[in-house]
């Protein structure tokens, strides 16, 4: 019984972990277009990799989906 309460526990405190990345999942918690911004922002990307002009970075991406790129800085 301890033993399954503490495999319980430690996949709580990974699960745990992960959940400020999963925001990136949800289509409608992305930014919206400014004017002015480049069309990348808002697209899909993975593995923190946002390869296109006039973005950087990818937000949100984790093991069960990818993110969205954001504007360069």
């Amino acid at each position: 019984m301890q033993r399954c309460l503490v495999c319980a526990v430690i996949f709580l405190l990974c699960v745990h972990s992960l959940m400020p990345s999963v925001n990136g999942c949800d289509p409608k918690s992305r930014p919206r277009k400014r004017s002015g911004d480049p069309w990348c922002v808002g697209v899909d990307c993975h593995q923190d990799v946002c390869g296109y002009a006039g973005c950087n970075g990818c937000v949100g991406a984790n093991l069960w989906c990818h993110g969205y790129c954001r504007r360069a800085t």
